[in-house]
Formats: structure tokens, sequence, C-alpha cells
């Protein structure tokens, strides 16, 4: 009987630790996005002052602390020659992020038109995300002309071409099939399904693609400057200059700034997707993610 007992009592505080762990998961989930994200930034600064310490006690060695990072970071965004380099390396991003997507489209297009040429399409997405881009920089700088950002423009282009191949590709084909018979029965074509069915399906996948691809073009964008001959602005070339003298606040304000520009290009994409369709209530972006 006693056996039965603590059985009894081991099995209803077990329910009531599960009942307290389903509160908690709940009321986390019910919280705003914006209380998540706050909280998320407070244990990373956590974290990083507590590396830091443990790094260099004065919080001035390799790894910086939070403070004297910000500090050097808003001295830098009050120089012109920051906003010059931010300027600089968001137009190499964002020249790349067009030309990569609108391959990624072509691609993708091509193999709704042309099923057969699927196999081919699918390894040049999986190719130019494979190769390596610090492989593949000083190549296409050594056939680029001086003082141009050709190199920046194609690493982003590169980095963005695999992820919108996949969303477009997968958004195309969620079409529903009854629409698509429908329109093979009025005597439609491939073309006349993807304009009049697939791109309006494949609009929620298309638009989470774009938001992934947005923070690989800036970083490929990035990645591209160190590669640059004859020019001498962007946050690359800066980050090489800081590496060179060893400036450790230095490097680590560039790298917040560039992680900053390319989550708030992440953040705008999928502010302009939620816009613009409602309907999928984010539901390709989760997939995608």
């Amino acid at each position: 009987m006693t056996d039965v007992r603590l059985d009894a009592v081991e099995s209803s505080g077990l329910q009531a630790e599960g009942a307290a762990r389903a509160r908690l998961v709940d009321s986390v989930r019910g919280l705003p996005s914006w209380a998540v994200a706050g909280a998320g930034v407070v244990v990373i600064v956590v974290v990083w002052q507590l590396v830091s310490l443990s790094f260099s006690p004065a919080g001035d060695g390799s790894v910086p602390a939070p403070w004297r990072v910000v500090v050097t970071l808003v001295q830098d965004l009050g120089t012109g020659v920051t906003w010059n380099a931010i300027a600089q390396t968001s137009a190499s991003a964002g020249l790349g992020y067009l030309w990569g997507n609108l391959i990624a489209l072509a691609l993708a297009f091509v193999v709704l038109l042309l099923p057969f040429s699927e196999s081919l399409a699918t390894q040049l997405a999986v190719v130019a995300s494979c190769v390596p881009l610090t492989a593949i920089g000083p190549i296409v700088a050594l056939m680029s002309p001086a003082q141009s950002r050709i190199t920046s423009v194609f690493l982003a282009a590169l980095s963005v071409i695999f992820t919108t191949t996949v969303g477009a590709l997968l958004g195309l084909r969620s079409a529903s099939a009854t629409q698509l018979d429908v329109v093979r029965a009025y005597g439609g074509s491939r073309l006349t399904e993807l304009r009049k069915v697939r791109l309006i399906a494949a609009a929620p996948s298309l638009l989470a693609a774009f938001k992934i691809a947005a923070p690989a073009a800036f970083l490929g964008a990035v990645l591209g400057e160190y590669f640059l001959i004859g020019v001498d602005s962007g946050l690359g070339l800066q980050l090489l200059a800081a590496s060179a003298t060893n400036t450790s606040l230095q490097i680590w304000a560039i790298a917040l700034i560039s992680a900053g520009i390319a989550g708030l290009a992440y953040f705008l994409i999928g502010l302009i997707g939620r816009l613009l369709t409602p309907w999928s209530s984010d539901g390709a972006g989760k997939g995608m993610a």
C-alpha cells in the first residue's frame, strides 16, 4: 500500500510539473514578438559582457565590453566616411540582390515551362550555393576592371540564387490542381498557367525567399569588398583596415553595423510580404526558415 501511495504522489507531482511547464510555454508564446526580441537582445548582451570579462577584465581586449563597442559605433556613425561606406556597400548589395533574384526567377520559370530542364536548373542553383565565395572572389576580381565594384555585386548575387530558386519552385508548384485544370480546359498554355495561377499561389513563398536572401546579399557584398582593386570605400574595406591595425573596437562596431543593416533588410522585406500576402500568415516564411 505504501508503494502504491508513493507512486500516486509521484505521478501527481509529475502531472503538476508538466502542467506548470505547459503554462510557462503558453505564457511565453502569448508574449508579443517585440518582447521576445527584446529579451533575446538582453540575453545576448549579458553573455557578451561575461565573455568580455573572461577575456579581459578591463573590457578592452579582443572581445571588448558592449558599452565600449556602442560608444565606438556612435562615434563612427557621426562621420561621413562611415555613412559613405554604408551607402557604397548597400548599393552593391542591392544591385547583386536584384540580379541574383532575376536569375533565380528565370531558372524557376524555365523549369515550369520546360520541365525537362529541371535537373540542369537545380544543379546550377546548387553550384551557386556550394561555390566558396572566398575562392571565387579573387577570380572575379582579376577578371574585373580596376576601380569597379563588380566583385562585390557578383558575390551578392551568387549568395541569393539558391534560396530564391528553391522558394520560387516551391511556390510555383503549390498552385491548386483544380485551378490549373480549369486553365487547361479552356485551352490555356503553360505560360497562361504561370501568369494566371502559379504566380499568385507562389507569392508567399517568393516573398519569404526574398526576405531570407536580403541579409545574404548584403553579407556577400561585404565579403566581395575584400577583393576589390582600386576602391577605397565600403564596410568590407573598413573591416580590412581595422583588422590590419588590430583595432578590435572598430572591428566589432563595423560588424554590428553590418548585422544591423542585414537585419533591417530582413525585417522590411518581411513586413512588405505580410502586407502583400496577409492570407499566408507567414506560413511560407516559417517553412522556408
